[in-house]
């Protein structure tokens, strides 16, 4: 399953390979066994989608033609609950974030960076504004990019049901919960970001990322290659 997959994409994928169908997987998502350890650790269920996005965690896995869709839940959550070590749930704590937070910085880094050369860089600017009084809002486009494109297909309306819960130009700090299933670096950059700081960033010419402390300089450098990208960050 790769890294960065939606809830969504991941029900369809399913669906394709004919493991089971994308509804009853969605269904077993939102509707985990009783006393889940995941499900248990979120504290605002009615405001999410997917119930379990984020916990999905990307690996290899074997699924049967027909599988029962709680069946193939499980084997994503079994793994996540091996990923998730202690030294993770105390690290989050020392940060002052549940794990759940901690997969939500995780999921907006998988989806902004997603590769280790990037990935505890735009943590840092991530963690940064978090802390900083200067930026209630976080001002990501993958979070509203999120509803269009996994949430939308499957919830008509839900851009507008969820815009306030999850679009960070409009809610201050995190999204309502993660906006993918990040990978083991993205998590991990979550939790151990590079010490800088910076609070702006874009990409350019490609995979090309430049990293500014102030929005002057944000401005003046994203100025010369306005050319040759899209602003993020």
């Amino acid at each position: 399953m790769p890294e960065g997959f939606t809830v969504y994409q991941i029900a369809k994928l399913l669906e394709e390979k004919q493991v089971c169908s994308a509804e009853d997987f969605i269904e077993a998502v939102n509707n985990p066994p009783e006393g889940n350890v995941f499900s248990s650790g979120i504290g605002n269920p009615g405001e999410r989608p997917f119930l379990l996005e984020g916990y999905l965690f990307p690996d290899t896995y074997d699924f049967y033609v027909g599988e029962a869709a709680p069946k193939a839940l499980g084997r994503f959550l079994k793994n996540m609950k091996s990923k998730l070590t202690p030294e993770y749930y105390e690290r989050a704590e020392e940060l002052g974030y549940s794990m759940d937070e901690i997969l939500t910085i995780a999921s907006i880094i998988q989806e902004e960076a997603g590769f280790p050369a990037e990935d505890k860089k735009v943590a840092s600017v991530l963690h940064n504004r978090l802390s900083s009084k200067s930026f209630p809002r976080l001002q990501f486009n993958v979070t509203f990019e999120y509803l269009d494109k996994s949430v939308e297909p499957v919830f008509t309306g839900a851009r507008k049901k969820y815009d306030g819960l999850y679009n960070t130009y409009v809610k201050k700090g995190l999204p309502a919960g993660p906006i993918t299933n990040p990978g083991k670096i993205s998590i991990e950059a979550a939790l151990y970001p590079e010490d800088t700081d910076y609070y702006y960033f874009f990409t350019y010419a490609g995979f090309n990322y430049y990293y500014s402390e102030t929005y002057e300089e944000h401005s003046r450098e994203y100025a010369k290659r306005r050319n040759w990208t899209t602003p993020t960050g």
